[in-house]
């Protein structure tokens, strides 16, 4: 879904918006981890896709400016770091998920005291 065109930006924020709509909307598990599975999806989510796309911006930019890796300008090096959280923010999202995915129990009713006869 946000492998749009260029200048179709306004599609991949429409797309946005319509997630955070359905997750304040949620009235199910299931419906939250639906939501989550679409922001960070190992392959298509957008967490990840987004890693990829910092990922390659930062290795473009350290060739540009000649930079070898851990030699970098600061503000190149904090990609990686900021790349590394992303995937860490990736698999924070998936463990929620797999929690709300997980069926719920309903509380079990305590058992009735038992009756005494006068």
């Amino acid at each position: 879904m946000l492998a749009t065109p260029d200048g179709d930006r306004d599609a991949a924020l429409h797309y946005l918006t319509h997630l955070a709509e359905r997750a304040s909307a949620a009235e199910t598990s299931s419906a939250v981890a639906e939501i989550l599975t679409k922001v960070a999806a190992p392959v298509h989510g957008m967490l990840p896709l987004t890693r990829e796309v910092i990922v390659r911006a930062w290795i473009a930019a350290s060739k540009l400016h000649d930079a070898a890796p851990g030699v970098e300008p600061e503000p190149l090096a904090r990609l990686g770091s900021t790349a590394d959280s992303l995937s860490e923010a990736a698999r924070v999202v998936l463990r929620a998920r797999n929690h709300a995915a997980r069926p719920t129990q309903p509380p079990t009713a305590a058992p009735a005291p038992a009756r005494r006869s006068p």
